[in-house]
């Protein structure tokens, strides 16, 4: 029996070792856990600490800055207006002409037989009109011959007729003058009837004449097209042809500019149309000549915009001034600034708008508002329209009013109506 208790008895002692060593780490651990939970609800329940600035409204006069391209006040094409081969050419790149001025010289031998011709022509039909007026003026003679044979022959009927009725001589004389009465009546109505066919044809031949004359003109006026004058003051800035190239009616010669004054087209947002107007003074810059500054007016404002890039087309004017090299050209590189008139702005730091809230996708233009007093302050998430920046500030165009309350910064992420603190560095409130 005694071998069997001490086994009995060594069994309860290593049980009761086991316990005892096994306590102690199981406590730690249940009071490790006890104190992680309590760190975190602590964390969660202490409130965020935010620096609140107070939005106030600056005066500021915004410069707008664009770019473009001098170009003509005018680009014309000077066009060959007949056929032939280029004889002279009188200009090139570069070179100023004047307006009427002859620049180019189109042959002309082909024009002059055609006109020889059409001349020649013109001389025919006025032999023809001279030909039908000398019958027309013998007609006429024939009618008056006519009509004084015609009196007389009445008078004679009627003489003889008397005689006949008398018995004085026979019947057969009276009736041979009444019969001849009626012969020279018929023969005077004929003749009468050639001086209008006569009349017609001088009319006719006249009408010849005029269309003949008509293409005289034309062929001189082709003719004429073959001197190639400057329709304006320009400068050459193409030259396509060289002289004993063959033409034809349309072909351009030169391309001339006018550059009296110069036009650059800038293209604008849409939200600054408003800043803009007809004949206001503009400053701009050329890289060409970069110790001058030159002054233009807005000459024209597009109606229509681009439906995609929401810009809208402007062309300023600029007088074309003397500068050391003669005059501004085309192509140039030009800077356009606009001064606009002052207004009321309100700028905050960019910092403002990077605090959002922890996981979500708040976009940058989110501004965090304080609502409230300095015992309770709340923060309200509000979308705001950005303006220019300038340096580290932004210009908030709307959804911030000035006086308004707003987070610089937060030591931690912030969400739409969460119980914020003021930390030491904040603007205090004007309430």
């Amino acid at each position: 029996m005694k071998p069997q208790k001490t086994w009995l008895m060594g069994i309860l002692l290593g049980s009761l070792w086991l316990t005892m060593g096994c306590s102690p780490n199981e406590g730690e651990s249940a009071q490790a856990q006890s104190s992680g939970r309590g760190n975190a609800q602590e964390e969660g329940d202490r409130t965020v600490t935010v620096d609140v600035a107070i939005a106030e409204a600056q005066t500021r006069g915004r410069e707008l800055n664009y770019s473009g391209s001098t170009q003509p006040l005018r680009r014309v094409s000077l066009r060959a207006r007949s056929d032939g081969q280029l004889l002279t050419l009188n200009a090139d790149v570069g070179d100023p002409v004047f307006q009427g001025q002859v620049i180019a010289q189109v042959e002309d031998t082909l024009l002059l037989s055609e006109l020889a011709g059409v001349e020649a022509e013109v001389s025919v039909r006025q032999s023809e009109v001279e030909e039908a007026r000398n019958q027309s003026i013998e007609a006429e003679f024939r009618v008056e011959e006519l009509r004084a044979e015609l009196d007389q022959a009445v008078v004679d009927s009627r003489r003889l007729k008397n005689l006949a009725a008398e018995g004085a001589i026979p019947r057969r004389d009276a009736e041979l003058a009444q019969t001849r009465v009626r012969t020279l009546e018929q023969q005077l109505r004929s003749a009468q009837e050639q001086v209008r066919i006569r009349d017609r044809a001088i009319t006719s031949a006249q009408q010849r004449v005029a269309a003949q004359e008509t293409v005289v003109d034309g062929v001189r006026q082709r003719l004429s097209y073959t001197d190639v004058p400057s329709p304006l003051n320009a400068v050459v800035l193409e030259r396509l042809l060289e002289p004993g190239d063959i033409v034809q009616s349309g072909d351009v010669i030169l391309e001339l500019g006018d550059f009296s004054e110069v036009e650059i087209r800038i293209e604008i947002p849409d939200r600054d149309r408003s800043q803009i107007s007809l004949g206001q003074a503009v400053d701009v810059t050329l890289d060409a000549f970069p110790n001058q500054e030159f002054v233009g007016r807005v000459s024209r404002i597009f109606p229509n915009a681009d439906p995609v890039a929401r810009l809208i087309p402007v062309q300023i004017t600029l007088r074309n001034p003397q500068v050391p090299d003669g005059q501004l050209g085309g192509g140039l590189l030009a800077r356009v600034t606009l001064n606009t008139t002052s207004q009321q702005v309100v700028t905050i730091p960019q910092r403002a708008l990077e605090v959002s809230t922890e996981g979500s996708d708040t976009p940058l233009n989110t501004l965090f508002v304080v609502e409230g007093n300095e015992s309770e302050t709340t923060v309200s998430a509000r979308r705001v329209e950005l303006g220019e920046r300038e340096d580290d500030d932004i210009e908030i165009l709307q959804g911030l009013a000035p006086g308004e309350q707003f987070i610089v910064r937060s030591d931690r992420p912030l969400r739409d109506g969460q119980t914020v603190r003021r930390s030491f560095l904040s603007q205090p409130s004007n309430e």
